[in-house]
């Protein structure tokens, strides 16, 4: 059954941050997601389209550039829902960065640990987990995800892609 990660407003209107819904496409997923969760309908779609401001990407590609709504599934997929960015969320899926550095960054650049995955820095929050891992072949890429939100949200996403950009060191 198709995983979709939600990120921000719809992980607070859904109440977690990962679901499994039933669907063979993207469509049939996000009426599923919908059924079950009526408050997404307004936050997903204008109509029966997609709404231009919320971001679906299936394991890492916006699914507007592959065949929308109609871009079929597997058993296995992941799907990512973002809403709108607004002065105060970023959120990316990053690789070589594993969990336990990017914990040590956090904590040397002075953060503060809240729970597991959830750190509080100067101005922000940062929310990780582990994500799937990129298959190409037998090769398996590490990745995680990582979602920095508050009035300094900006700045600290800088900071971390800069660490995930240089490899984690």
């Amino acid at each position: 059954m198709p995983k979709v990660n939600l990120y921000a407003t719809f992980r607070d209107l859904v109440g977690k941050g990962q679901v499994q819904v039933e669907g063979r496409t993207v469509g049939e997923v996000l009426e599923a997601l919908i059924k079950a969760y009526p408050p997404l309908k307004e936050e997903l779609f204008e109509g029966e389209e997609l709404a231009e401001r919320v971001s679906v990407f299936l394991e890492g590609r916006d699914v507007r550039y592959l065949n929308g709504l109609a871009t079929p599934l597997t058993e296995e997929a992941t799907l990512d829902l973002f809403p709108p960015v607004a002065g105060g969320t970023f959120a990316q899926r990053f690789g070589a960065l594993p969990a336990w550095l990017l914990e040590r960054y956090l904590s040397e650049w002075g953060g503060r640990k809240l729970e597991e995955g959830v750190y509080a820095l100067p101005g922000a929050r940062v929310r990780f987990a582990e994500a799937e891992p990129l298959r190409v072949g037998s090769l398996s890429l590490a990745q995680i995800e990582v979602e920095v939100e508050g009035e300094a949200a900006e700045a600290w996403f800088g900071r971390i892609r800069l660490a995930a950009a240089r490899g984690g060191g």
